[in-house]
């Protein structure tokens, strides 16, 4: 994450003080203040025929690791907007939003920092499992048994609901 040393609106070198009782940065001259935020996440928890998709990720953060489809969300969308973006932009799949699982903050020591990811239980309707571009190495998708064990202890709600057909 990038780290100011000077103002970004008036080129003013920062300070660092107590304010709002939390160390931040901020300009003496202009009142600017580095407010460090989380970046907004939607993440497709997507189902189809009580199966869930995976994708393998192709890039960092996690590059190798399956995971759900999932991507930052866009000014000018909404979250469930970016969530159906993101399940077609790497999967090639269309869906239905059927609820908000949860929202949870993750901290990815790796690349972006906070992350406060917004998680969705979506239905898959249509289109071709073809991963389009370079963020994704493989999607497919994993019956309950074969999902890796740790989705199956954070969304053990959901599965129970998929396996007995709720959703």
């Amino acid at each position: 994450m990038k780290e100011y040393n000077y103002c970004p609106i008036c080129a003013t070198p920062l300070q660092i003080g107590m304010i709002e009782g939390r160390k931040r940065k901020y300009c003496p001259k202009c009142d600017f203040i580095d407010y460090k935020n989380p970046l907004p996440v939607a993440l497709a928890v997507a189902v189809k025929d009580k199966k869930f998709l995976l994708i393998k990720r192709g890039i960092p953060p996690k590059k190798g690791m399956w995971g759900f489809p999932s991507g930052f969300i866009e000014i000018g969308e909404t979250p469930e907007e970016g969530c159906l973006r993101e399940l077609r932009e790497e999967t090639g799949v269309s869906g239905e939003i059927v609820k908000l699982i949860g929202v949870a903050r993750l901290e990815d020591k790796e690349i972006y920092g906070d992350k406060l990811i917004m998680r969705y239980l979506v239905r898959v309707s249509g289109g071709k499992l073809v991963p389009e571009n370079d963020e994704v190495e493989d999607a497919r998708f994993f019956d309950i048994d074969e999902l890796p064990s740790y989705y199956v202890n954070l969304f053990k709600d959901v599965i129970e609901e998929i396996q007995n057909e709720e959703a």
